[in-house]
């Protein structure tokens, strides 16, 4: 039986303040004063609930313990109700190391192992580790692991509480010794990402937040137009001022954009995928080649102005990941689209993207434009009994419902120009979408189901649409819509030769 790291009472206890301060500042800041009932009793509700999440916190590290035997995870949950979770090491998918600026502080680390269950134990948590315990870890459920050494156990069994520098930059070293490494990002490509991820605008929220924060302290609103006026009366103040303005919110793009993919690696070996990535919050993120059910290559409307795409690479576990972070199982977002191309070509060259694709006939088009949108009928419908006032004009109703349905068929118009398919001997790939793109490719023998289907509308214009399913976490669903029916027979005749390869592995 092993006990969790003593500091992931601390780690626990860090995200419990940080997750309550805002309420905190609410009841016993901003309504200090307040006598309403309910935030008066709120305070003591909210006092209570912290004392008993601490409690429960320091008592659930001495309760809740782990172990493995015979390759299996065992681990031991719950301070009221005892539950155990046996999950076999053939059932990790994935390998996720992070490490925030807590885990730096203290020179530590976090560990996750995502697994192809769906529930609440879908994955093996290890908050809080020393480097060596989680690169320990690692080795441990590596295929091929039939006996742990002794040498493993004295790893994870000893906590440390410091590492010499030296020691753990040459085990770094050994570790990526015999990886190959695809691309790493240039300068250039961080000044794309910065402007293809409106970094920029982020800093939007904190000029807001301080404007109602100084709000109280800044000049009446006559003298603020009066301020104004003059600005716009003096040309060069004023445009310095605009200048000064995105200066700022450049410099602030870039700097999120290098703290965010600064130190991005994306390499590989023989049998696994590797992606390190980050400079104050790192993470590692590992999959073996075999478990990767199909790729994703996307493309936005201002990714697509400057030609890059991101590529992301479909497992059965679902990747855990904060709010803010980056999908640790994507590639670098930003990737030009001819290196995203080469470089799922040598990370998985099984995988053989043609870019010659077909396109869908010009029946398709004229179907795509009768098809009758729902969104532009009950909007019109809203905009016709409501007639809003907008703008100071009387009938913007209709002018609105114009635009939409302007919208809604430049859209489809976009889905037609966009959507091609192709099918080889073991694989299907198609790229679809309309003022967003995306390119879907697996092989045959990990799709676990394919249908095609027919609408009235579609039958009689003789197209189909066709739906595969991919096992994932939740089920990965794609659909090409509009294709001649013919090819959609020979999709179906295709798939049902799938029967062969699952026999034979």
């Amino acid at each position: 039986m092993m006990r969790y790291h003593p500091l992931s009472i601390v780690f626990r206890l860090f995200n419990l303040v940080k997750n309550s301060l805002f309420i905190a500042i609410i009841l016993f800041i901003l309504k200090k004063n307040s006598e309403f009932w309910l935030v008066e009793y709120g305070r003591y509700a909210f006092l209570l609930a912290i004392l008993w999440q601490i409690g429960y916190i320091i008592i659930a590290w001495f309760v809740e313990t782990y172990e493995w035997k015979d390759r299996t995870f065992q681990l031991h949950k719950g301070v009221f109700v005892k539950h155990t979770s046996t999950i076999p090491f053939s059932r990790i998918q994935n390998v996720t190391r992070k490490t925030t600026l807590f885990h730096k502080v203290f020179r530590l680390t976090s560990l996750t192992f995502e697994t192809a269950m769906d529930g609440e134990d879908d994955a093996i948590h290890f908050e809080v580790l020393s480097k060596k315990q989680a690169s320990s870890l690692i080795n441990l459920v590596k295929p091929g692991e039939s006996k742990i050494s002794d040498k493993v156990n004295e790893d994870i069994e000893v906590i440390e509480e410091a590492e010499e520098e030296d020691d753990e930059t040459e085990q770094k070293q050994v570790h990526k010794s015999n990886r190959t490494i695809h691309f790493t990002p240039r300068r250039r490509d961080l000044w794309k990402a910065s402007y293809t991820s409106l970094s920029f605008l982020a800093i939007l929220p904190f000029v807001l937040g301080g404007y109602d924060y100084l709000q109280p302290f800044l000049p009446k609103t006559n003298e603020v137009e009066g301020l104004f006026q003059g600005l716009l009366a003096n040309a060069w103040v004023f445009v310095g001022v605009i200048l000064l303005t995105v200066v700022v919110a450049i410099v602030f793009g870039m700097v999120r954009t290098f703290i965010r993919y600064g130190k991005y690696e994306i390499s590989s070996n023989d049998s696994h995928i590797y992606i390190d990535r980050g400079v104050l919050n790192e993470s590692y993120f590992s999959i073996e080649k075999r478990k990767v059910q199909g790729l994703e290559i996307n493309q936005t409307w201002i990714k697509r102005i400057f030609g890059l795409a991101e590529v992301k690479l479909i497992s059965t576990a679902n990747p855990n990941q904060d709010d803010d972070s980056v999908n640790v199982n994507s590639l670098y977002p930003f990737l030009p689209i001819e290196k995203a191309y080469q470089l799922i070509e040598e990370l998985l060259p099984s995988y053989q993207l043609s870019k010659e694709l077909e396109r869908l006939p010009r029946k398709s088009l004229w179907l795509k434009l009768f098809r009758p949108s729902w969104l532009w009928i009950l909007a019109s419908i809203g905009l016709w009994y409501f007639k809003p006032n907008i703008f100071q004009i009387d009938q913007a109703w209709w002018i609105v419902s114009i635009a939409l349905l302007s919208l809604i068929v430049v859209h489809r118009i976009l889905d037609y120009m966009h959507t091609r398919y192709a099918v080889s001997a073991d694989q299907v790939q198609w790229w679809h979408g309309g003022l967003t793109s995306r390119m879907f490719v697996t092989k045959r023998k990990n799709v676990i189901e394919m249908s095609y289907s027919q609408t009235r509308l579609q039958r009689y214009f003789q197209v189909a649409s066709v739906t595969t399913i991919n096992r994932s976490v939740p089920a990965h669903i794609e659909q090409i819509k509009d294709i001649p029916l013919d090819s959609a027979l020979a999709i179906k005749d295709w798939y049902t030769k799938r029967r062969e390869e699952v026999r034979l592995m």
